[in-house]
């Protein structure tokens, strides 16, 4: 009967183990492939596998949901080895897609020191969460100064006194665009909030 896949058969079979570094390989594509030479290269490396090959590998080991391992494994090697091989679709943008690949080494850590990476990234997650109602907290708080103490000013071609800008335009032969940091022989047009003094527009400045 076939042995039950876990994290120590994991680390026994991948710690120490061999696998290449292919940077020497010239680029370009494989012959006959519509993949590159690294690609190919790491594709028949006994010592690294794609990351949907790691993931179902861990997913064997834990039993864990299958999304959840692929962005532990990516928390774990934020900067994964990667190669180009076959063609997005061009509902993607066309281009070719791009592979990537764990080593034996990089396997064996995330194997080792699973339910650290785990913990880890459950935090990292929960404080992106945190991070992002705290600043819809903000923006909700801003919003609600600027309805109570400002006018909202679409469009204009001077900027009012006491001004708090949110957009600037130009008005081109496809439609408005935005034109921050861009220079047209166009008319430039600005959307924002004007105050009625400098005491208001500061203690708008002031919400952080």
């Amino acid at each position: 009967m076939k042995a039950k896949m876990t994290l120590e058969s994991i680390i026994n079979k991948y710690c120490g183990k061999q696998y290449r570094e292919n940077y020497s390989i010239g680029g370009g594509l494989s012959e006959g492939k519509f993949a590159s030479n690294r690609h190919e290269n790491a594709k028949y490396d006994d010592g690294k596998l794609t990351l949907g090959q790691a993931t179902q590998l861990f997913k064997k080991a834990t039993n864990l949901d299958v999304d959840l391992i692929k962005d532990v494994l990516n928390y774990a090697v934020p900067n994964m080895e990667w190669h180009h091989a076959g063609k997005l679709p061009k509902s993607y943008g066309g281009g070719m897609k791009k592979t990537y690949f764990l080593n034996a080494s990089e396997i064996c850590d995330c194997a080792q020191n699973w339910a650290d990476y785990i913990e880890k990234y459950n935090l990292s997650n929960q404080a992106s969460k945190n991070e992002a109602e705290q600043k819809r907290n903000l923006e909700s708080l801003k919003l609600q100064f600027l309805q109570n103490n400002a006018k909202k000013v679409e469009r204009v071609e001077t900027k009012p006194n006491y001004f708090y800008q949110t957009a600037q335009e130009m008005n081109g032969k496809y439609g408005w665009f935005d034109s921050t940091y861009k220079s047209y022989n166009l008319a430039e047009y600005y959307t924002g909030w004007e105050f009625a003094n400098q005491e208001l527009l500061n203690e708008f400045l002031k919400i952080s």
